[in-house]
């Protein structure tokens, strides 16, 4: 990972990397992590996509906004949108997201499917059908989903030790996270600004993210980019999961695979299968 350049979105900064050319192709990360997780990938798609990593607001980089209550998966969509735009990519795009980077991803093929081209999605169930589930497997899965809502609980538990926090949830992959890459993570995220978005993500997620989905669809709208579904073998999205079923119910249009040998940071773990996957998908796209 090298130097960001910066964008305004909205009012926060927002730092990204750009490199290659060819298709633009958005990557989003995710929890407790950066644009640092799509190195490997870039490696091998910057031969034919022009790849645009980008810290999301308060991660990595990327500015914190003043306001938590805007953590919300809306408002950060808006954001990788602005920042496309002000960097002058015109038309249409691809996007990538892994947990987190995801949940903006979706959001933004729901908002905008006149701007992208498709969106992939990697080891994430909907949100709201995630917060249905109730106790056993899944309050194990997420239980920091829970934990994070515990407003000042969370903060002083976390805040008392970041780091020893964050390893516990990185130490999830299947195949062992490169230790300078775990290390930029934990940094990242130890600070007060770095935990502070971290929470406002999550708390958003449940109050204003979740109830926009079951708004939608409870009034028939599905999203209408296409959808690439990958998930881990050895990740949260284990078991007899309906992967496929759930997201269907949710995108007209909508395929993926398990990816073998990985947990929950696939784009880490396996970089040459996302890398193979986000290939076949822009030539069943028909994209150059």
């Amino acid at each position: 990972m090298g130097e960001p350049s910066y964008a305004r979105a909205a009012g926060v900064r927002i730092a990204y990397e750009r490199t290659g050319s060819g298709t633009p192709l958005l990557l989003l990360h995710g929890w407790p992590q950066t644009r640092r997780i799509w190195r490997r990938v870039v490696r091998g798609l910057s031969d034919r996509f022009d790849c645009i990593t980008a810290d999301l607001r308060g991660y990595g980089d990327s500015a914190p906004a003043a306001d938590p209550a805007t953590n919300d998966k809306r408002t950060m969509a808006e954001d990788m949108l602005a920042l496309i735009d002000e960097i002058g990519v015109g038309g249409r795009f691809l996007v990538v997201g892994h947990d987190r980077g995801a949940r903006v991803a979706r959001r933004l093929a729901a908002d905008h499917p006149d701007r992208l081209c498709g969106a992939a999605l990697i080891d994430v169930m909907p949100l709201e059908w995630v917060y249905e589930q109730g106790p056993d497997a899944h309050a194990l899965r997420y239980a920091h989903w829970y934990f994070h809502l515990q407003r000042g609980l969370a903060e002083e538990l976390i805040g008392a030790r970041p780091e020893q926090y964050a390893r516990h949830y990185l130490a999830r992959s299947h195949v062992a996270l490169d230790p300078g890459d775990v290390e930029h993570y934990v940094r990242q995220f130890s600070r007060p600004e770095g935990i502070a978005a971290t929470l406002a993500d999550y708390r958003t997620a449940f109050h204003v993210d979740r109830r926009r989905w079951l708004a939608d669809m409870a009034a028939g709208r599905r999203v209408e980019v296409p959808l690439l579904v990958l998930w881990g073998d050895r990740g949260n999205l284990t078991g007899d999961l309906p992967v496929l079923e759930e997201w269907r119910a949710r995108a007209t249009d909508v395929r993926g695979h398990m990816i073998t040998g990985s947990g929950h940071y696939v784009p880490e773990e396996q970089p040459k299968a996302v890398v193979a996957a986000v290939r076949d998908f822009a030539d069943e796209l028909g994209l150059p």
